[in-house]
């Protein structure tokens, strides 16, 4: 890969894994192994399901770049990201997102059911997610042939790393150019279900290495994934 390029990947839904209930549920406010989702949830969710099934496009922009570049002068905005990347000699940095249409079908059931809306803006930000774990998976079996093994990802907001590194993802990127992917003055990019995020090159392997919401400082996040054991 050359430095200076931004790649666009684009993926097929079969590329993506299939809808992970249980996340849709989280994101959607109900936690807990033992939350009983009534029937007529999960019968509205089915619903949203059928009506959203092709509302996904799913593209990525990506670069590789040494961890030192000057280009990648953030990273030292976050003491946590740098620990992060400590081991790291070259990393990933990419922008993906799955449509503006799930953003126009959220706002329509907004204006019909109030819980199909709730219901549909969780299943958006699962198949954000689902996407960037189809990404990740995938650069990290092209890596093998170089013995090199991918970290975890980590995105602006997380830990001490401030949103308003934002800028400097989109600046590295364009994404509003490769993906049609736009960030306003207020650092909330457009399309919505969208993600920014940036993992470190390895040669030592991760896989062992703890979740993405305990490498995080945002304890009070509402989103937070909790320990099911």
């Amino acid at each position: 890969m050359q430095e200076n390029t931004v790649f666009v990947r684009k993926f097929n839904t079969e590329d993506i894994s299939p809808i992970n209930e249980n996340e849709v549920w989280r994101y959607a406010g109900y936690f807990g192994k033992t939350y009983k989702i009534e029937s007529e949830l999960k019968k509205a969710f089915e619903e949203v399901k059928e009506e959203l099934k092709d509302s996904f496009y799913y593209k990525v922009c990506f670069r590789r770049m040494a961890r030192n570049c000057d280009d990648l002068s953030f990273m030292g905005k976050s003491k946590s990201l740098s620990r992060f990347l400590c081991d790291s000699d070259e990393v990933i940095i990419f922008a993906a997102t799955v449509g503006v249409e799930i953003d126009r079908r959220i706002s329509k059931l907004g204006k019909i059911s109030p819980l199909k809306m709730t219901l549909a803006n969780a299943l958006g930000a699962e198949r954000i997610e689902a996407l960037c774990d189809a990404f990740c998976g995938e650069i990290a079996k092209k890596m093998r042939s170089e013995n090199l093994f991918c970290t975890k990802r980590f995105s602006p907001g997380y830990g001490d790393l401030p949103l308003s590194a934002q800028k400097d993802f989109f600046a590295l990127l364009d994404p509003s150019r490769k993906i049609g992917l736009s960030l306003n003055e207020s650092l909330l990019m457009s399309p919505s279900k969208s993600v920014t995020a940036i993992f470190g090159l390895t040669k030592v392997s991760t896989e062992n290495s703890s979740r993405k919401c305990e490498n995080c400082d945002n304890l009070n996040c509402e989103f937070r994934k909790q320990d099911t054991k």
